[in-house]
């Protein structure tokens, strides 16, 4: 029997008022954002409906599907759920009053939820079991027996599109719109409604969606949901893993709180888990709450009226809340032994921390601790590790060259540490900041493992390691790189490791601190050599070999042999060598000199002058040590005489061989006195300072601080012969440098420089010290003697007197007077006689030859005597005669080959013989000169330049008179010329 739908309409007016049409069209047009929000509300009421239907008779088989039948000017929904009662009646024709409000199941409770429906129609109608009617004004049923077709325990909502501000068309376009965006997760939260059908009458688009769902054998709280569909000819499957934690409500009854992961089929037909973007809160039906999730969060919450968010300081809610944190936590390890626990599910978790609003707190602290304490985490080795025992690789040859026993040594534990998966890089960034920052899992770098490794972590490895170690720095040349300052690069923290295995398992780093290496590469499969060798098991491996060599380690050398094990016993003068043993190693240094290696003779060099290699004697005893290259000059009295008293210098021993001389004199052992000074600069200055403001430079070479090495000793211990040498070979040939020009000036161009004329320190030895003979066996400072006062042995040298501040004598002082230069006197009254010869030839040269003059006595019958003689004269006559012609073709030009190579650089021509300039030049400017084939064709048959002289008119006259024309001589030239080793030789012309 029916409702008294007159009395309850009644009943509303009573409590609602009768002009409740205002507050009706606020709660339905207002209240949602969305106008075709209430085809959720359809929805929810069904999905109470099938579950009240269920629970008063489980064996019901009665459809679970609903219903949307468009009409251009209605929309029909049908579903198959437990027909209306009066409580029904009342709960939809009333307003914000439910049919069971202590039921938290119901989540379509008959109250503001429908009045959505008032935002597309006026008078909705519903027919189920015995109640027809329709819903005026929002709270006035009214009987309305239907007209439509309605099947057995069948409810059907029709809804007429007569509202008075939404036409027709418009309220039929948008609920075409949402029933074409329902999509397959409609269904993935109801347990009753299975099914969803709707269509556009007459013969117009359809779609449908159906769910099938299967609990896990193993987890009952797992359910694998597929949701297939058509939306418009278009089909839809949707996949998903659906987990439930049942909740305890305040009305005693088991609800329950859901998790949804989307599952995703690989082309190997292997699931994995998708992340869920933009994941709504669901209330059995997806609000306008994000979670930000990557998955779906289900659960009975209460939500504002709109249904766009959820009350934030409900205490149910926020049990709701714990309780899906409690599950999230649950069911990782479920995903883990399903072998869905992958990079791709970890995407889903809460990793963006700053998204989330306080109210989901609990849920991403929950994933967080779970993720440090279990072993959660997707490893390397295909396993799983808890966060605390994680490490994160920036690279990944790290992960392939530490394993887990490895990451243990490296980290000194026993927990089993253990990288992540490869898959997991800072391109993944909202996953790779997650693990680091919430989870604090280190991410391992090449240079921090680079720093963090030591030598107690090599010697735990095995070779087969090394080797696999060894490949992979290939590719990491910046651990590993000789830093260069200029360049701003820093050596490689491994040079500064001992990550390299020698053959009797011990480990050195590379190089030392001044670059010269720690270990070397066999030549040989064997190695006999007394050198730190690299393992010859690692280095057979090409790869490994190869880097080793890019590394820089050498090939074992007798040069790197004699580096390491023969010049290290040389390091102090005292070092006892015996002389053979001495001698032995001299041969094998000797064997590593040869080496055609500018690299290694230099490293060789270097260290053998570093070395007390030498054996020595000094200047006055026999008694033998081992000294510096640098220390040590050859055997020569003169130097001995110089440095004798002088235990500082020694002289090579006459125990060695030649071949050993020759090495020294390459190696710094010098033959004459050592000068210590500044070298010049490319504009031949002395650079004495050269600070901002302050420059100062020696002219011509000068060095203020210029010394000869033992001159001071030897100054202070005179005698005559060694006065004599530092006189003769020492204070002459470097007189220049006793006195010279410094410029000093603050600017870097010696603008406006100040010039002071300085004694250098070698001058200053020589000036003040009293070394020069003087009378009576005593010696005096050259200021007291004059150079006539100094014994023969001494080399007369004016400008050194004059350096050293000499007294002048008498003939000095009488040249200066008269213009004459010193020496040119003494060389007259030393040689008169030659001088009377040179000043005689002097003259003739100056007195020109007397032309000859024969004056006629009768010069008119000379004259008539020379025209009789000219009437009476034959005539000269020619003819043909026969005569040898030259055949072969003229190849050279002798003369342009003579003119260039006999004009010298002031351009003057000059004749071979006498070296005189050519007498003459022709009207064209260029010198007349005449080219004399040197030898007739009987000794030179070939045509050649360097057969021709240039010679001046004279010369060519005489060449040809005197040698050509006379056989003897020019054989006799001939053959002098084939034996000589000369360039020039002299020849006779005539008495010249």
């Amino acid at each position: 029997m029916p409702c008294n739908y007159k009395e309850i309409c009644e009943d509303n007016i009573r409590r609602r008022g009768d002009e409740f049409d205002d507050i009706g069209m606020l709660i339905s047009e207002q209240l949602y954002s969305n106008r075709a929000h209430f085809i959720y509300e359809l929805l929810q009421n069904a999905e109470d409906a099938l579950e009240r239907r269920f629970r008063l008779n489980h064996t019901d088989n009665s459809p679970n599907k609903v219903q949307f039948i468009l009409f251009q000017n209605r929309l029909e929904f049908r579903h198959f759920g437990v027909p209306f009662n009066e409580e029904d009646v009342k709960g939809i024709s009333d307003v914000l009053k439910g049919t069971k409000k202590e039921d938290f199941v119901q989540i379509g409770k008959f109250g503001i939820g429908f009045k959505s429906v008032y935002a597309f129609t006026a008078s909705p109608e519903i027919h189920s079991g015995e109640e027809h009617f329709v819903i005026k004004r929002y709270i006035r049923p009214e009987t309305k027996q239907s007209d439509i077709e309605i099947a057995v325990n069948e409810t059907v909502f029709n809804f007429p599109f007569d509202h008075k501000e939404l036409r027709a068309e418009d309220a039929f376009n948008l609920i075409l719109g949402k029933l074409r965006d329902l999509g397959p997760t409609v269904l993935l939260f109801l347990k009753r409604i299975n099914e969803i059908e709707w269509s556009v009458e007459p013969d117009g688009e359809k779609g449908y969606y159906f769910k099938e769902s299967i609990t896990n054998d193993k987890f009952k709280c797992l359910s694998h949901v597929n949701v297939i569909g058509d939306n418009s000819g278009e089909e839809e499957d949707e996949k998903w893993l659906i987990f439930e934690r049942q909740v305890s409500a305040p009305d005693k009854c088991q609800h329950r709180v859901e998790i949804g992961f989307h599952l995703s089929v690989a082309k190997d037909g292997r699931e994995h888990i998708l992340k869920r973007n933009n994941a709504p809160l669901v209330v059995y039906f997806p609000t306008e709450k994000l979670t930000m999730f990557g998955f779906l969060v289900q659960g009975p919450y209460k939500t504002t009226p709109a249904r766009d968010n959820i009350l934030k300081d409900d205490d149910w809610n926020k049990t709701l809340i714990n309780e899906t944190a409690c599950l999230l936590a649950e069911l990782l390890p479920i995903l883990k032994e399903l072998n869905l626990l992958t990079v791709t599910l970890l995407e889903t978790m809460p990793i963006r921390t700053s998204d989330f609003q306080e109210e989901f707190k609990p849920i991403v602290n929950a994933v967080r601790e779970i993720l440090i304490k279990e072993e959660l985490l997707p490893t390397d080795d295909n396993n799983f590790v808890s966060a605390q025992n994680a490490k994160l690789a920036r690279g990944e040859w790290l992960r392939k060259v530490l394993g887990n026993e490895q990451l243990k040594q490296l980290f000194k534990t026993d927990s089993d540490i253990k990288w992540i998966t490869g898959e997991i890089t800072d391109t993944r960034i909202d996953l790779w900041n997650y693990l680091r920052e919430q989870l604090d899992i280190d991410v391992i770098t090449p240079d921090s493992f680079a720093s963090k490794v030591d030598s107690d972590f090599f010697e735990k490895q095995n070779d087969e390691w090394f080797i696999k170690f060894y490949k992979q720095l290939i590719g990491q040349k910046s651990l590993w790189n000789k830093g260069y300052y200029w360049a701003n690069y820093t050596n490689g923290p491994l040079l500064r490791k001992r990550f390299i295995r020698l053959q009797n398992d011990k480990h050195v780093e590379p190089f030392n601190n001044d670059g010269t290496p720690n270990a070397y590469l066999s030549v040989a499969k064997q190695n006999n050599s007394l050198l730190p060798i690299v393992k010859l098991l690692i280095t057979n491996d090409v790869d490994a070999s190869r880097f080793l060599k890019e590394l820089g380690i050498p090939d074992v050398d007798i040069v790197a042999e004699v580096i390491e094990h023969i010049i290290p016993k040389y390091s102090t003068p005292s070092c006892g060598v015996p002389l053979e043993e001495h001698l032995f190693d001299l041969e094998k240094i000797l064997q590593a000199y040869k080496t055609d290696s500018y690299e290694k003779n230099q490293r060789l060099t270097n260290a053998i002058k570093k070395a007390n290699i030498v054996l020595a004697t000094n200047a006055d005893t026999d008694i033998t040590i081992y000294r510096r290259p640098n220390e040590v000059y050859f055997n020569d009295n003169a130097l001995k005489l110089f440095f004798s008293g002088n235990n500082d210098v020694g002289f090579v021993s006459s125990d060695y061989h030649v071949s050993v001389i020759n090495m020294l004199k390459g190696l710094g052992v010098s033959g004459d006195i050592k000068l210590v000074r500044k070298e010049l600069d490319y504009r031949g200055f002395i650079i004495i300072a050269d600070y901002h403001g302050y420059h100062k430079r020696g002219l011509n070479g000068f060095d203020p601080d210029m010394i000869v090495e033992g001159l001071e000793h030897a100054l202070s211990a005179p005698s005559l012969e060694k006065s004599a040498f530092i006189w003769n070979h020492i204070a002459i040939p470097y007189s220049h440098y006793i006195r010279g020009t410094v410029e000093q000036s603050s600017r870097q161009t010696y603008e406006d420089c100040i010039r002071e004329e300085c004694i250098s320190r070698f001058g200053r030895l020589l000036i003040e010290k009293a070394w020069l003979p003087g009378q009576k066996d005593t010696y005096t400072t050259p200021d007291g003697l004059s150079l006539n006062e100094l014994p023969e042995l001494f080399m007369r040298d004016d400008k050194l007197a004059e350096q050293l501040g000499m007294k002048k004598d008498t003939t000095v002082l009488l040249a200066e007077s008269v213009g004459v230069r010193y020496e040119d006197i003494e060389l007259i009254k030393k040689y008169p006689d030659e001088f009377s010869q040179w000043r005689d030839s002097m003259m003739a040269i100056n007195r020109k030859p007397l032309f000859p003059d024969q004056p006629a006595p009768h010069p008119m019958r000379r004259q008539q005597t020379i025209a009789e003689q000219l009437d009476n004269s034959l005539e000269i006559t020619y003819e043909k005669c026969e005569r040898n012609v030259r055949t072969s073709e003229n190849s050279i030009n002798q003369e342009l080959w003579l003119r260039i190579h006999y004009t010298n650089d002031d351009e003057q021509m000059v004749c071979q013989i006498c070296k005189e300039e050519m007498p003459f030049k022709k009207r064209d400017g260029k010198y007349y000169f005449e080219s004399v084939q040197a030898f007739s064709n009987d000794y030179l048959i070939k045509e050649h330049e360097a057969q021709y002289l240039a010679l001046c008119p004279l010369c060519a006259a005489k060449y040809k008179e005197f040698v050509k024309r006379d056989s003897d001589v020019m054989s006799a030239l001939y053959e002098r010329l084939k034996k000589s080793e000369q360039l020039e030789l002299s020849i006779k012309l005539g008495d010249t």
